[in-house]
């Protein structure tokens, strides 16, 4: 913007020489004005133009603060402390108490334990067969008589030793009840072979045999 100035008073400078020059050629025997330094004017007005260069002020130098010890305040309480407590007393040092001789314990005299009966195993009769049994009935004569109420009759495998068991009634009546089928029964009473066999069992079979022993 400065430059754009000055060229535009050094033209209007320039144009306005020349037209002094211009009319003084046509002055006729006018007194010639002497020849303005046209250089001398136009650094005159370039100088005029030029704007007052303002002095930039030295920046001021920035004092750093003074830094303020920080005071050791453990170190402070410490010795206050120390300062106004009394000296610590020594505890006197306590006598070792004696060692006490250990004393042997009794030795327990051993018990001695019984051993136990063994249970006999029980023999294992063959596996049932579902369905409905076979029953085996009738009357017992001991001698000639009826025997009492309770007497025994049972009847024991021929091929192994599954037994059956029952008792009589008052009137000496029995009912065995096989549930072991394919098998033939030997029948007892009281211990007594009657030499009587049941038929091979079957499911649902119905037999009716009187034994007579004595």
């Amino acid at each position: 913007m400065r430059r754009k100035n000055i060229r535009l008073i050094v033209c209007i400078l320039t144009a306005g020489l020349m037209l002094g020059a211009v009319a003084s050629c046509f002055g006729g025997d006018e007194e010639a004005e002497p020849t303005p330094d046209i250089q001398a004017t136009i650094d005159a007005a370039v100088a005029a133009a030029k704007p007052t260069d303002t002095p930039t002020p030295e920046p001021t130098p920035t004092v750093a603060p003074t830094e303020v010890p920080t005071p050791d305040i453990a170190q402070t309480v410490a010795a206050a402390i120390a300062a106004v407590s009394p000296p610590t007393a020594v505890p006197p040092t306590a006598a070792p108490e004696p060692t006490a001789v250990p004393t042997a314990a009794p030795t327990d005299t051993p018990v001695p334990t019984s051993t136990p009966v063994p249970t006999p195993t029980p023999t294992l009769l063959p596996e049932q067969s579902s369905g409905p049994p076979c029953i085996i009935a009738g009357e017992v004569t001991i001698g000639n008589s009826i025997p009492p109420a309770g007497t025994a009759v049972f009847a024991r495998s021929q091929t192994d030793n599954t037994v059956v068991e029952t008792e009589t009634d008052a009137d000496g009546r029995y009912v065995l009840t096989i549930t072991h089928f394919d098998m033939v029964f030997d029948l007892y009473v009281r211990g007594n072979d009657s030499r009587q066999d049941t038929p091979v069992t079957s499911r649902g079979c119905r037999v009716i045999k009187n034994l007579r022993i004595g």
